[in-house]
C-alpha cells in the first residue's frame, strides 16, 4: 500500500466493512424511536442496539453499558455550548439558531458481529431523519473520545460484562477503574490477581461486602471515584459493607474481611504487576488525502502532509480524509456532497484505517462542511466559521475598553487584560552578578540582548462595590527574555522571579516571555510605549554588569507595531528594511532631531500611538508620506531617504512577528483544559478534558489551558513537589505537540489556586471563588466511610498506616525516607540474581521494593521501626533475609 495513491473496493453488498446490503435510499424506514426525535431540538438521547429497532434508555441508565452491545448516543446543543446526560430535551423556536448534532455509536469490546452490523445501519437510519446535518463518531470500548467521555463526567462510565442485566450473576465481580475525565468502571471477565497491577483502582464485589482496592501509584481522583463507584455498586445490590484495601496492606485488614477476601483472591498467591508504563507514541503528523469514487472505487490520495490550512478542504463537493492517527481519523465531506457520500462516509473512513493497517479501535468521525466540531478545528491554525449554507460567522469587534473589561471576566480573558495598566510598575535589569531596579524614566526601553524582570502591581482602583477584587491577584511578575539574551541570564531570571514571588507570597502571578511573544497586558502596563532595542547585548562589554540605558544608540529607526495601548510596542528595524505606506516610523537622526514619518495610509491611531512613544526621546516632529520637508531629508540622511524609495506594499517586514489582530487570537471553541498525570517513570501525560468547566480543576493537580496565544498553569494546592517543579516543562511540552505548529516562545503564566485572574477566570462559564473550599478530598472521603460516627477501627488492624496517594513513584536516588514511593517488587524477584533485577532497584537498598505486609512477614517490624535500627543491625538484617 502506497501513501501516494491507494484505493478501496468493496464487494456489491458490503457495507462499513461489514457483510451487509448496502442501503437503498428510498427503502430506508427510520426506527419508530427516531422520528420522536425533533430536528429543531436540543437534548441528549441514548438507545440500546437490538436486532431489528432500537430499545431507548431511561436517563437514570445513562453512563452504563454492556460489552458485548452497541449503543446510539445523539447529543444536540446549541452552537457554542456543551451537552451531556444532564441536558434537558426542549424544542428550539428562534428562527436561524444553529444546532450542533452529534451521533455516536458506541461498540463494546466483545460484541458480536450481527449487533455490530445493526449498528453502523441504525446511525444512517438516524442521520437521514436529521437531514444529514450531523457530526458521527465511531466509539469503541477504551477508545472513547473526549467529547464522548464529557457526557458522563459526573458520574463516570460503568460497563458490565454480558448483554443485559440477567446475563452475568450479581457476585462475585471483579472491576477495573481506568482512564479520567471522565474514570471507566470496567468489569473484568476473570477474577485474578493478573488483572491488578499497582496503577489502578480494582473493585471486588462479593454478596456481603464490596473491596475497594486502592493501587499504590494511583492519584486521588482515581481513588475518590473508585469509592465513590464501590458505593454506587453496594447501594444499587443491597450490600452490607463497604471495604476500603490498600496495595501492599492487605494483611492490615480485620479477620473477618480477610476470610472473605481470600474467598476470591487468595492472599497466599497475591501478585501485583508495577503500573503499565504508557508506550511511547511516535510522532503525531497531520496527513491530508484527497478523496473520489470513480466506477464503485474509492479513491484516496496523499496531498499533503505537515501543517494544514482551512484553504486545504478546497471544493464544495470534495471529500476529504484528515489522518491525526493515533487521536483521530476524520473525513470531511463537502457540503454539495451527495447524500449517499455522506451516508457511506464512515464506511469509507473504516475501509481506510483497515487499508492502512491501525488498529480496530482508532476513533474516527464524519464531518459536514459548515458543521465542523471543535476537534477538527482546533487542527487547524486559523478558521473562519461559516454555517450550512456558506454564509461567514462574524466575530466580534475589535476595539475594546480596557476600564470595562475588569467587570466583564470572559471579555477580559479574551483579550487578555486584567485592569487597565494604571498600577504601579517595577523594572529589573537582569545581570550575571547583580539584578539592578531601572529608574521609571528609563523602565520603558529594552534591549534585546538582555532580560528584565518586572513586577505589576494590580490598579486597586478596579475594586467592586464590595471592595473585594475582581482579579483574585494583586500581582504579576514578568520576566522578559530578548531574543539575544545569553541563556544564562535568563536561568538567573527564572531564579529571581522564584525569589520575588516567594516575598511576595500570595495573591501573584508569574508569567514568562520572549521577545516579540509579549501578551496585551504586558503592553498595557507600558501603556503601548515599550522600545525594544535589537543592539548587541551591551552588558557584556561590561562583565556581565547591568548596562547603562540612560544613552540610547547615536540614530536608530524604530517600527510602531499596533494601534492600541494592549498591542502597541516599538521595534528597531535594521536599515535593510523595506518600509511600507501602511506604518509609522520613529526616526532618531544623527543630529539627536527626532522624527515621526506615517506613511499615507496608516491610521490616525497608530499615528498617536506613535506621538506617544516618540515622547519619550524627546521633543518630535511629524510628516506624512508624500508632504516632507527639506529639513527632514537634511536631518535624516541619505540611508533613509534611500529606503524610501523602495517602498513597497508587499511582504512582511515585522520582526519577530507580532500578532496585532488581538480579538481574534482567542477562539473559545478551540481553547482546552489538559489534566497533568505524572506516569510511574516520572514522565508527564497530558489528557484533555472536553467541555471544561471550573468543576473539573482539583485541588491535587496540575492543570493546562491552553489559550491560543498563552498557556495557563494552574496549581492545586494540594499538588505533590515533583508535579510544580515540572510545571512550566509541562506547558512547554504541550506547545511542542500541539497539531497547529505553535511558537515554542509564546507566553506562559503559573496560576496558583485561589489566586486566579480573571484573564484566567474569564474562560469558565462561570467561577465561584468558594468551591475549592468544598471541594472532596480523598483523606476526608475515607475518613467519613472508615469512620463514620468518628471512632472505630474502620476494618483495619490497629496501628496499620494508610498510605497516601501518590501521583508518581520512582526509582531509588538514595534519598527520602517515603516507604510507599517506591516501586514494589515480588519477595521471590528481590531475592534472586541481582543481574535480574530491574533498574530501578538499588542492590543495596532492595528493602525498600518490598511491600508493606512482605517487610512486616520478612523483618517481624515496619519499615520505619527498621530505619530506626543501627545500620550495621540493618545490614546484618538484610544479608539473613537474603536482601543484600
Amino acid at each position: 500500500m502506497s501513501d501516494v495513491l491507494f484505493q478501496m473496493q468493496y464487494p456489491p453488498n458490503s457495507y462499513c466493512v461489514h457483510d451487509q446490503k448496502r442501503p437503498v435510499y428510498e427503502d430506508i424506514k427510520i426506527d419508530t424511536a427516531f422520528r420522536k426525535i425533533s430536528p429543531r431540538s436540543i437534548g441528549f438521547h441514548v438507545w440500546r442496539i437490538q436486532q431489528d429497532h432500537v430499545e431507548t434508555l431511561p436517563k437514570e441508565q445513562y453512563g452504563t453499558f454492556y460489552d458485548e452491545c452497541a449503543y446510539v448516543i445523539y447529543a444536540a446543543s446549541l452552537a457554542g455550548t456543551t451537552c451531556d446526560k444532564s441536558t434537558i430535551s426542549r424544542e428550539i423556536k428562534t428562527a436561524g439558531a444553529a444546532i450542533e448534532r452529534n451521533i455516536h455509536f458506541w461498540l463494546g469490546a466483545n460484541i458480536p458481529a450481527e449487533r455490530s452490523k445493526s449498528a453502523a445501519y441504525k446511525i444512517i437510519e438516524l442521520d437521514l431523519h436529521l437531514d444529514h446535518k450531523t457530526t458521527q463518531f465511531r466509539e469503541s470500548q477504551g477508545n472513547e473520545g473526549i467529547r464522548f467521555l464529557s457526557y458522563f463526567k459526573d458520574d463516570g462510565i460503568l460497563v458490565h460484562s454480558g448483554s443485559d442485566a440477567s446475563s452475568t450473576p450479581t457476585d462475585p465481580r471483579l472491576y477495573q477503574i481506568s482512564g479520567t475525565a471522565p474514570q471507566r468502571c470496567v468489569q473484568q471477565k476473570t477474577i485474578s490477581w493478573q488483572c491488578f497491577n499497582s496503577g489502578q483502582v480494582m473493585i471486588l464485589q462479593t454478596a456481603t461486602i464490596v473491596f475497594v482496592w486502592i493501587g499504590r501509584s494511583t492519584g486521588s481522583v482515581e481513588r475518590i471515584f473508585g469509592i465513590r463507584m464501590g458505593e454506587r455498586l453496594k447501594q444499587q445490590h443491597a450490600i452490607a459493607e463497604l471495604a476500603i484495601v490498600d496495595d501492599g496492606y492487605e494483611q492490615s485488614m480485620s479477620i473477618a474481611r480477610k476470610e472473605v477476601w481470600n474467598g476470591y483472591l487468595n492472599l497466599a498467591k497475591r501478585f501485583v504487576k508495577p503500573m503499565p508504563l504508557t508506550p511511547t507514541v511516535a510522532e503525531r503528523l497531520l496527513k491530508l488525502y484527497h478523496c473520489d469514487t470513480v466506477n464503485g472505487v474509492f479513491r484516496v490520495e496523499l496531498v499533503k502532509t505537515g501543517a494544514l490550512e482551512q484553504a486545504d478542504l478546497y471544493g464544495r463537493d470534495s471529500i476529504y480524509i484528515v489522518d491525526y492517527f493515533p487521536q483521530a481519523i476524520w473525513i470531511w465531506i463537502g457540503r454539495s456532497s451527495h447524500k449517499q457520500n455522506r451516508a457511506e462516509a464512515m464506511r469509507h473512513v473504516r475501509g481506510y484505517v483497515i487499508k492502512k493497517g491501525y488498529p480496530a479501535g482508532t476513533p474516527v468521525a464524519r464531518v459536514i462542511d459548515g458543521l465542523e466540531p471543535a476537534e477538527f478545528v482546533s487542527l487547524f491554525p486559523a478558521w473562519t466559521s461559516a454555517d450550512i449554507n456558506g454564509n461567514t460567522v462574524k466575530g466580534l469587534s475589535e476595539k475594546f475598553d480596557a476600564l470595562t473589561l475588569i467587570q466583564r471576566p470572559r471579555m477580559a480573558a479574551k483579550i487578555q487584560l486584567m485592569d487597565d495598566g494604571s498600577g504601579d510598575m517595577t523594572v529589573y535589569q537582569i545581570g550575571i552578578d547583580e539584578v539592578k531596579e531601572i529608574p521609571n524614566k528609563y523602565a520603558k526601553t529594552f534591549y534585546s540582548g538582555n532580560c528584565y524582570a518586572v513586577h505589576y502591581e494590580v490598579a486597586c482602583s478596579t475594586e467592586n462595590a464590595n471592595g473585594s477584587l475582581p482579579n483574585s491577584i494583586r500581582n504579576v511578575v514578568y520576566l522578559w527574555c530578548g531574543l539575544n539574551a545569553p541563556p544564562e541570564h535568563r536561568t538567573i531570571g527564572e531564579a529571581f522571579l522564584a525569589e520575588l514571588c516567594e516575598h511576595l507570597k500570595k495573591n501573584v502571578v508569574q508569567v514568562r516571555i520572549a521577545e516579540g511573544m509579549e501578551p496585551p497586558h504586558f503592553l498595557q502596563i507600558f501603556k503601548g510605549s515599550l522600545i525594544v532595542l535589537n543592539a548587541q547585548d551591551p552588558s557584556l562589554e561590561q562583565a556581565g554588569a547591568v548596562v547603562n540605558i540612560r544613552q540610547y544608540p547615536t540614530s536608530f529607526v524604530l517600527k510602531v507595531v499596533g494601534n492600541a495601548t494592549y498591542t502597541c510596542k516599538a521595534v528597531q528595524v535594521s536599515s535593510k528594511t523595506l518600509y511600507y505606506p501602511e506604518d509609522c516610523y520613529i526616526l532618531k537622526a544623527p543630529d539627536n532631531e527626532v522624527w515621526i514619518w506615517c506613511g499615507q495610509y496608516s491610521t490616525g491611531d497608530s499615528r498617536e500611538m506613535a506621538k506617544s512613544i516618540a515622547g519619550q526621546l524627546g521633543e518630535y516632529s511629524l510628516v506624512m508620506e508624500g508632504n516632507e520637508t527639506d529639513e527632514f531629508f537634511n536631518s535624516v540622511g541619505e540611508k533613509f531617504l534611500k529606503q524610501l524609495k523602495k517602498t513597497t506594499t508587499a511582504g512582511n517586514i515585522i520582526t519577530p512577528a507580532v500578532q496585532t489582530n488581538v480579538a481574534q487570537t482567542w477562539d473559545r471553541a478551540v481553547i482546552g483544559l489538559y489534566r497533568c498525570q505524572l506516569l510511574e517513570d516520572g514522565k508527564p501525560t497530558l489528557r484533555q478534558i472536553f467541555g471544561f468547566s471550573q468543576q473539573d480543576l482539583r485541588p491535587d493537580s496540575i492543570f493546562l489551558l491552553d489559550a491560543g496565544s498563552i498557556v495557563y498553569v494552574w496549581i492545586g494546592e494540594q499538588t505533590v513537589v515533583e508535579e510544580r517543579a515540572q510545571c512550566w516543562e509541562l506547558a512547554r511540552q504541550l506547545i511542542a505537540t500541539h497539531p497547529v505548529q505553535r511558537d515554542t516562545a509564546m507566553p506562559i503564566a503559573a496560576v496558583r489556586q485561589g489566586e486566579e485572574p480573571i484573564t484566567f477566570v474569564g474562560f469558565f462559564d462561570s467561577w465561584d471563588r468558594k468551591r475549592f473550599e468544598s471541594c472532596v478530598l480523598y483523606e476526608n472521603l475515607r475518613s467519613e466511610i472508615e469512620y463514620p460516627n468518628g471512632v472505630g477501627a474502620g476494618g483495619r488492624l490497629p496501628g496499620a498506616p494508610i498510605p497516601v496517594p501518590r501521583s508518581s513513584v520512582r526509582s531509588d536516588d538514595g534519598s527520602g525516607d517515603d516507604f510507599d514511593r517506591y516501586q514494589k517488587y515480588p519477595l521471590d524477584m528481590l531475592r534472586g540474581d541481582a543481574a535480574n533485577l530491574p533498574a530501578s532497584v538499588n542492590p543495596t537498598r532492595k528493602e525498600i521494593h518490598l511491600t508493606h505486609d512482605d517487610f512486616v512477614t520478612v523483618f517481624s517490624m515496619t519499615y520505619h521501626e527498621f530505619e530506626e535500627l543501627p545500620k550495621w543491625k540493618q545490614v546484618e538484617l538484610k544479608k539473613q533475609q537474603k536482601l543484600f
